[in-house]
């Protein structure tokens, strides 16, 4: 009986030391970063943020095998923001940013969206745009694959 407990105590252990030191970092899954309210007022602008989370998260996904994903999926989490409809886009860079769904924030500033675009394993941010087209939160890059 001793053994057995002290072989559990052991592996458990050691266990802890694997994922303390971050053998685990940098594989795939799920990345958050926060949104933040940008003042940019060019229509053609697709900005990220440095992620500082003032204003909710983004959580993006790229789900399959690691290097392999066919699509991106993840949430938007508007928290006290400006009350109204926003155009969520989903981008690499400024360049590379294409709209992926609505978000309706209600009296309170809150809305939610879900994420779902073809693509690959690699760099992705969100940008909120209001109703007239203007960069009103962006979140910063993250990396999944």
């Amino acid at each position: 009986m001793r053994k057995v407990i002290l072989g559990g105590i052991a592996v458990s252990a050691s266990l802890g030391m694997v994922l303390a030191s971050g053998a685990f970092a940098g594989g795939n899954g799920a990345q958050r970063s926060g949104l933040q309210p940008k003042t940019t007022t060019s229509t053609t602008q697709c900005d990220a943020s440095d992620g500082t989370p003032t204003n909710g998260f983004v959580i993006v996904n790229a789900p399959g095998k690691p290097g392999s994903a066919r699509f991106v999926n993840g949430e938007v989490s508007l928290k006290n923001g400006v009350p109204g409809t926003y155009t969520v886009w989903l981008a690499t860079d400024s360049n590379n940013c294409t709209p992926d769904g609505m978000l309706t924030a209600n009296e309170q500033g809150n809305g939610n969206a879900h994420l779902n675009s073809m693509g690959t394993s690699g760099t992705y941010y969100v940008v909120l745009k209001d109703a007239s087209g203007n960069e009103a939160y962006a979140s910063a890059p993250v990396p999944v694959s």
